[in-house]
């Protein structure tokens, strides 16, 4: 079996991985559809996908079993970890911040058209049909369930834009995969990025006396948090067994500071702590120090008369702080920094491209450059035909890719157990800049579709697809199986992600269904309804706030480099600015200072002796916290939710 020092090309990397890899993906797409949209559970809202680890461990617990009675049919530890990229690269795509809002948003205008919002006449003669879904049976069913997509009607009815946006999404995907291609040895090579989030599954599979399964410390971690999950979950049954409160509190304040303050809870979520143990201690820190400073900028310009609108409120305007905006300009300093730094890897692999290189990599990085070239020439044709300006769209698919390659970047160099930028893609950027108050209503319409795979980006695909990288580079396997893997995932996934929400949509019906696809598919409308009656011009403030947020980051990268001591992440910045950091920076701070207190006063050695204990912390919330999410497919009907 492979080590995580093998040699380029030795590990073993048969058809069966891919073959099991690729069945598995509609089958846990369903399940992740069915947890989040109809039975609870958010796990494409986490960097590290529970669900997939819980896939891995099963795997690997039976592969035991097999190589024990029958061993040459066992999978190799690198064909397991195989399984695990496909999975990652594909199930963020069905997420609850992907395509299960996407997809409902696509009959949603001729489910809701009425006397009060005119969309008979306002916005319905101007969308494109095409690629949307308007036929009365189909629209009326999939709000109201009871029915099939299996039925003729159904079926035919979503058959060619269920397939156009499944295209679309996988094209997105793959460009974002060719830039992987083309940054990968820049990142696990010469900046030998740590890639913190892939210990996890490289431990989980370790072999011999290295198996975290044999450590006692993983166990005594692993009972502490199943425990927990398992009162809980038991608690839903009986309401007599009293919950142990480690799910977020959000805490309540007054109409006067709500504003300023919002989005902060109070959480103990032992599977956070356990990952805070795993982080570079500097992001940590700095993640909930800028949560608190970004609270205090709130605080003081409400105080001065500035109530900072919710984040998705201020799509079009903004107020100071602009603390979303600020997010934006953090993120986009990440990848400016990022390219200058891989300037000279860039020029290699441009060497590459006009032949220069070595054979393999010059294959290698023309087939990344064409994917991203086709790719980008695809999306603006799609984003023209739906009735985008031509230079708008091209525009937006390039900031779309900017913002995929920051989360890959942050993921890679320092990890966050959460990273959402929500309501900060190309569609903020853009309106920042050029309004709304000139654009015609089939524009419009074209932002409100678009707005479905751009409102937050907790579950994409790219930083997996590197991660993924990363894994195979560590095991010896060749690049190109990886990177074929993660394309053939990133096409069946989309397919898949398309497949399981119909599935359920038309079966539950979104009316009846969860959060996602009931309540979080109505707002890319909902913003189109606003432009038509209150078009706006240039966000002023905003952009502001998007160039405070570049120049600060900025600093930041520069202190960081100028002085080994200086303790503030400019990573952090950008993952702070979004609402999510409000959930987890507890359990960051508490998984922050138990390390820094080992580090401390004890030793190296210790930290590592504790590791374990704490990847069993994050095991044990998984384990159990899956088993519930099983049951409740199973039985049909909600059980305990570890997360959020």
């Amino acid at each position: 079996m492979e080590t995580s020092d093998s040699p380029a090309g030795s590990a073993r990397l048969r058809a069966r991985g891919f073959v099991l890899g690729a069945a598995l993906i509609p089958l846990v797409s369903l399940w992740v559809a069915g947890m989040e949209n109809v039975y609870g559970g958010r796990p494409t809202y986490l960097s590290v996908f529970f669900h997939a680890i819980i896939v891995l461990a099963a795997l690997f617990g039976l592969n035991a079993v097999v190589r024990l009675l029958l061993p040459r049919f066992s999978f190799t530890r690198a064909e397991l970890l195989l399984v695990y990229i496909m999975i990652g690269v594909s199930s963020g795509i069905v997420g609850d911040q992907f395509m299960a809002i996407l997809t409902p948003s696509l009959p949603y205008p001729f489910r809701y058209a009425n006397e009060v919002n005119r969309w008979e006449t306002t916005l319905l003669p101007y969308v494109p049909k095409f690629a949307m879904v308007s036929e009365p049976q189909a629209v009326r069913t999939f709000y109201e369930g009871g029915s099939s997509l299996y039925a003729l009607g159904n079926l035919k009815a979503w058959m060619q834009p269920g397939l156009l946006w499944a295209g679309f999404i996988a094209t997105t995907q793959l460009m974002c995969l060719g830039l992987n291609v083309i940054m990968r040895q820049q990142w696990t090579q010469y900046e030998k990025l740590s890639f913190p989030l892939i210990s996890l599954p490289m431990e989980l599979t370790a072999p011999g006396q290295d198996s975290i399964w044999r450590k006692q410390a993983m166990w005594w971690g692993f009972a502490v948090s199943a425990g927990i999950d398992l009162v809980n979950g038991l608690g839903t049954y009986w309401p007599s067994v009293p919950k142990i409160p480690v799910k977020v509190q959000w805490l309540e304040f007054g109409p006067k500071w709500g504003g300023a303050l919002t989005t902060t809870g109070l959480a103990f979520y032992p599977f956070v702590i356990g990952t805070a143990f795993l982080l570079p201690s500097d992001l940590t820190f700095s993640t909930w120090f800028f949560l608190l400073f970004f609270r205090l900028q709130r605080f003081i310009f409400c105080a001065l008369g500035y109530p900072t609108p919710y984040p998705w409120q201020s799509t079009g305007h903004s107020q100071w702080p602009a603390m979303l905006e600020q997010g934006i300009g953090s993120y986009i300093a990440v990848v400016v920094f990022a390219v200058w730094a891989a300037r000279k890897h860039l020029a290699v692999v441009g060497q590459a491209l006009r032949g220069a290189g070595l054979a393999g990599s010059s294959r290698e990085y023309r087939s990344a450059a064409g994917m991203i070239l086709v790719g980008l020439a695809a999306t603006t044709w799609f984003g023209s035909a739906l009735g985008m300006p031509t230079a708008t769209a091209l525009v937006y698919m390039v900031l779309y890719l900017v913002v995929n390659m920051a989360i890959a970047k942050v993921r890679a160099e320092a990890g966050a157990p959460t990273h959402g930028f929500h309501f900060a893609g190309p569609d903020h950027i853009l309106l920042t800049v050029l309004g709304t108050s000139r654009m015609r209503t089939t524009e419009m319409s074209a932002w409100g579709l678009f707005w479905g795979f751009n409102r937050a980006y907790t579950g994409v695909p790219m930083p997996h697809q590197l991660e993924g990288m990363k894994i195979g580079e560590l095991l010896g396997a060749r690049r190109e199986s990886i990177t074929g893997a993660a394309a053939l995932a990133t096409v069946i996934g989309s397919l898949a992600a398309v497949w399981a929400l119909l599935h359920f949509c038309y079966r539950e019906g979104v009316e009846q269904a969860g959060h996602p696809v009931r309540d979080l598919a109505p707002q890319g409308w909902m913003l189109v309804n606003s432009w038509i009656n209150d078009p706006k011009g240039p966000n002023l403030v905003g952009l502001g706030g998007i160039l405070v947020g570049f120049a600060f980051a900025a600093f930041l990268m520069e202190m960081r480099f100028r002085f080994v001591w200086w303790p503030f992440h400019p990573i952090a910045y950008a993952i702070a600015a979004d609402w999510t950091t409000g959930l987890i920076w507890l359990p960051l701070l508490i998984g922050w200072a138990i390390k820094g207190l080992i580090l401390r006063y004890s030793s190296p050695k210790a930290y590592r002796g504790a590791r374990p204990f704490f990847l069993g912390l994050i095991l044990g919330e998984f384990a159990v916290g899956g088993f519930w999410s099983v049951l409740a497919q199973l039985t049909r009907r909600p059980q305990y939710t570890f997360w959020t």
